[in-house]
């Protein structure tokens, strides 16, 4: 997979993971066990204007990628958030205010709808979090190859 990331306004910062398992029992990042890339942390933190132009380190043990990008102010509206799994051929390409995203021999994974309801207690801060959302998506068996 090779991903272009070409961001239009202000972020904090973005990261790039590997997920091999997930734990839906925290939050944010820490919902997604496996490798994370710095070249995206690094390339993209506290700078106006980003371009990121990489093959993705692919794990073998690896389920789904996971493009998280935290907004000027953590405006949570305004955070990007790209679940995508490797797939010869096709492509995903997003352009909107924030980003230009081209990530080529991947699939978009589209999850923003998907309500879990596992059981115990969780958090409203949790069961707002998109990465927490994707999470449960996972462990719930949704994701399919």
């Amino acid at each position: 997979m090779h991903l272009t990331l070409k961001v239009k306004r202000y972020h904090e910062f973005f990261w790039l993971r590997d997920i091999r398992q997930v734990n839906i029992y925290t939050c944010c990042a820490k919902c997604f066990i496996g490798g994370k890339d710095n070249r995206v942390y690094y390339g993209t933190l506290h700078k106006p204007y980003a371009y990121i132009d990489i093959d993705v380190n692919e794990h073998p043990k690896a389920v789904a990628y996971y493009l998280c990008g935290l907004s000027a102010g953590y405006d949570w509206y305004q955070n990007t958030h790209v679940a995508f799994v490797p797939s010869t051929g096709d492509t995903v390409e997003i352009d909107n205010h924030n980003i230009w995203l081209k990530i080529t021999d991947a699939k978009e994974i589209h999850f923003q709808d998907y309500k879990p309801d596992p059981p115990g207690f969780f958090t409203p801060k949790q069961r707002t979090c998109r990465n927490w959302i994707f999470a449960n998506y996972i462990n719930d068996g949704n994701l399919r190859r």
